[in-house]
């Protein structure tokens, strides 16, 4: 009987690793990321063909600069402190810190905004302002299944604006929600009805929340959506920012748009290692997802 082989995966080198835009790594499988580490590299299926798989590099001598994406970096924190010496081989950590209002749809994130303005300061005493991307995202309008009123998860924005600028934050990264087919099957499962903004209701929404933003000198920034930058006060975010990154890590990082994300992204090439499904899979578990495939 002859014996088939598995490929070898094929070796990647990236200088800025993504952690993870899939998934809440940092919040939920640090203990995974510290093996990984360890081990050297981190073998990523392809989510969009699942025969290909790449052995990613984590030396410190092939990655400059990890970005973190969470909702809640208590265990990140916890994982730093236990382990500086493995982490601060690297020469750089960002982080994209999304905090939006305490939503229905997102009832598993269970944190309080309190908490989570702690965590901000610690980031940014520990690795500086310009290391942590602040995020209010996506802005989700909806209805419940049966009432016609309509609800935003925009209650909260005055003052988490206000509670960030006290710790020196100039930008916030924003959306709104992109209404793919996937997202509005699973928010109608779970008994909401998402509603899809015309852009000029979008203006009117922005409009107030620009106002908001220039009282305490943040910036906002839209991410992924071009048709709002025509708004006054609005500019493009770049979420994963090789010029921003270069002056953390002091070397020259490689400046090439990273054409793997939606077509309107202004990120910068980066090598992603999470995943959507297996452990991988969120437990946050929010209904406006655009990842996970879970509608329950």
């Amino acid at each position: 009987m002859v014996k088939h082989l598995e490929p070898m995966p094929r070796e990647i080198k990236s200088e800025i690793i993504s952690c993870s835009r899939r998934t809440d790594i940092p919040a939920f499988l640090m203990d995974w990321v510290v093996k990984r580490i360890k081990i050297g590299y981190v073998d990523v299926v392809n989510p969009f063909n699942r025969i290909q798989i790449s052995r990613v590099s984590l030396s410190p001598k092939d990655v400059k600069c990890w970005v973190w994406w969470s909702k809640n970096f208590n265990e990140w924190i916890n994982s730093y402190n236990a382990n500086k010496l493995l982490f601060n081989a690297y020469k750089g950590h960002t982080f994209q810190f999304t905090i939006n209002s305490p939503s229905e749809l997102e009832q598993n994130v269970q944190i309080s905004l309190e908490e989570r303005f702690k965590q901000s300061e610690w980031l940014i005493n520990t690795f500086g302002v310009s290391a942590v991307n602040f995020r209010f995202d996506p802005i989700v309008h909806f209805k419940k299944r049966g009432y016609s009123e309509t609800i935003d998860n925009l209650d909260q924005f005055e003052y988490i604006v206000e509670n960030l600028s006290r710790f020196g934050v100039k930008e916030l990264i924003f959306s709104f929600a992109t209404l793919y087919q996937k997202v509005v099957n699973r928010m109608n499962f779970r008994g909401y009805i998402p509603i899809e903004l015309t852009l000029n209701e979008k203006f009117q929404i922005l409009d107030k929340l620009v106002n908001i933003c220039n009282i305490h000198g943040i910036q906002m920034r839209a991410c992924c959506q071009p048709d709002l930058l025509a708004m006054e006060g609005v500019e493009q975010a770049h979420c994963i920012d090789a010029y921003k990154i270069e002056k953390i890590v002091g070397e020259s990082i490689i400046k090439v748009r990273d054409t793997g994300q939606r077509k309107n992204c202004g990120c910068y090439k980066s090598k992603d290692i999470g995943g959507y499904t297996g452990i991988f899979r969120c437990k946050h578990n929010c209904s406006y997802c655009y990842a996970s495939p879970a509608k329950r």
